[in-house]
Parts: structure tokens; sequence; C-alpha cells
């Protein structure tokens, strides 16, 4: 994938979504949540690095046909709202 268009993607599922941490006994649960898709991985207790999850969390979204489908129908509507306006 074009660098360019995983960061516009990036961006874009960061606008949208909620990422959160919990840690549950021995682990490290993260979770993103964008759009009505729900994605979790986990970690060990020690494992900190919330950039890195992030990244993993958006990689797997993207992976998701149906999560792109639906980020481009909102945006699509964002770009036809804002050309109404203007």
């Amino acid at each position: 994938m074009n660098k360019n268009i995983f960061k516009y993607l990036r961006k874009k599922i960061l606008e949208h979504s909620t990422v959160t941490e919990e840690v549950i006994g021995v682990l490290r649960l993260y979770k993103i949540e964008c759009l009505g898709f729900v994605v979790k991985v986990s970690f060990s207790k020690e494992f900190k690095n919330k950039k890195l999850v992030t990244g993993l969390l958006i990689d797997k979204l993207v992976e998701n046909a149906e999560f792109l489908k639906k980020l481009e129908k909102i945006e699509t509507r964002k770009k036809n709202l804002k050309s109404l306006i203007d």
C-alpha cells in the first residue's frame, strides 16, 4: 500500500476511533472502536508501547474490507456536505 495512503487512512481512523487500554491479571488488553467495528489485541502486562499497539490495531482495521467501505462512505458524505455548505 502506498505510504501516503496509509498515512491518510491512519489520520482518518484516529479521527473516528477510540483506543482503550485495560489491565486484566497478567494481560494488557488494547481495543480500538471505530465506526461500529471493534478490534482487540492483548500483550503481557509489562508491554506498554501504546504507539506500536495503535499501529497494529489500525493495520487490523484496514485489513477488513467492510470497514474500508464504511469509512469511504462516511468521508464521501463529509465531502458532499462541505461542498453544499461552500
